[in-house]
């Protein structure tokens, strides 16, 4: 299942759906990996720190 979450995720943000800190936010959430966001935005997971 998280591969499709990961394959819509991928379309969304292409299409401008979600920004890179959307995608982050799945990150935090633990439905995608820091090497998916890796993948989906081409840009390296930095841990957001509050």
């Amino acid at each position: 299942m998280l591969d499709y979450f990961k394959e819509m995720t991928q379309e969304f943000y292409n299409d401008g759906f979600y920004t890179t800190a959307d995608i982050a936010s799945f990150v935090g959430l633990t439905l995608l990996t820091g090497n998916d966001y890796k993948e989906i935005t081409g840009d390296d997971y930095v841990a957001q720190t509050n």
